[in-house]
């Protein structure tokens, strides 16, 4: 639209032209899909946070009586029979998240605004939040990618696609690492969800409540126990895509501050300022929570 292109210097086409009441963007993503599908922690103060972890521990059987405990984390002691600690030590560790400062901002010069009758400032308000909102999700999927996921998986790599075969894959890849089975998320591109809706094994005229969603809708909403969303901002190499399986709390977005939209006239611009900032960053934080699948598109 030629109006937001030109905003910062000149809306000459608003001297010309009756815009309708209704301003349509250009179709893009206009909240953060992520944000709720991670461990989020808000107020932030600092340029870093630091998520703590802790492995797992064990327990110990039959303790004599009045005998110390042997804590999780340092298994070393030997127990006087028949006590026994069985399982790993709980090992602590800490993950850095690092907040980065985001602003999206626009003029609007006050002689165009009685030039049209359209509310420049909700319009460019509400693009500017969006651009936030895509910021923000960036930030989840950039954590995703610099993370190591335990689990790297490439059957969906080939014609098939993000198929059934590789959705159970990951679904048993997390299951295997007793990674709780609530709040899974499958994060997948717009090919891979085309993928999973061409599928017959999954979706089908003669198969029940899932497939008549995936019919009617185009989307399927929950897969495998899996919370599907679709995004166009995962990363590809070359025509491989890395699409993700993951538990909420093994990806960590710490925020300083949420996205905020502030409206001030500058005098010597004769404009109004419509600036959005916010502070916010994002870590993989449970290796084991997370699977990474390649697929091919």
């Amino acid at each position: 639209m030629a109006l937001v292109a030109n905003a910062g210097t000149s809306v000459s086409n608003a001297f010309s032209t009756m815009f309708s009441d209704d301003v349509k963007h250009a179709y893009q993503q206009l909240t953060a899909n992520l944000l709720g599908s991670v461990r989020v922690v808000r107020n932030v103060t600092g340029s870093t946070y630091k998520f703590n972890t802790l492995t797992k521990g064990g327990s110990i059987k039959n303790k004599a009586r009045f005998e110390d405990i042997v804590v999780m984390s340092d298994t070393s002691k030997s127990l006087t029979s028949p006590g026994a600690y069985t399982g790993g030590t709980a090992q602590n560790a800490q993950v850095t998240a690092t907040l980065a400062n985001y602003h999206a901002g626009e003029y609007v010069q006050t002689l165009d605004e009685v030039k049209t009758n359209v509310d420049l400032r909700q319009s460019f308000a509400e693009s500017i939040a969006a651009a936030l909102a895509r910021a923000t999700d960036q930030s989840i999927v950039d954590a995703l990618d610099a993370g190591t996921p335990t689990n790297i998986k490439t059957t969906a790599q080939g014609a098939n696609g993000l198929n059934k075969a590789a959705l159970l894959e990951a679904h048993e890849a997390l299951n295997a690492l007793s990674v709780p089975a609530n709040d899974r998320v499958l994060l997948v591109s717009p090919a891979a969800l085309t993928d999973i809706l061409t599928d017959t094994t999954i979706v089908s005229a003669a198969d029940g409540q899932l497939s008549n969603i995936a019919l009617s809708t185009g989307f399927i909403p929950n897969i495998f126990g899996f919370r599907v969303i679709s995004s166009n901002l995962l990363t590809a190499d070359s025509v491989v895509r890395k699409c993700y399986a993951f538990q909420k709390q093994s990806i960590g977005a710490a925020i300083g501050r949420d996205v905020g939209i502030q409206v001030n006239y500058v005098p010597q611009k004769a404009s109004t300022l419509i600036l959005g900032e916010m502070s916010m960053g994002a870590t993989m934080i449970d290796a084991d929570g997370v699977v990474e699948i390649q697929v091919t598109e």
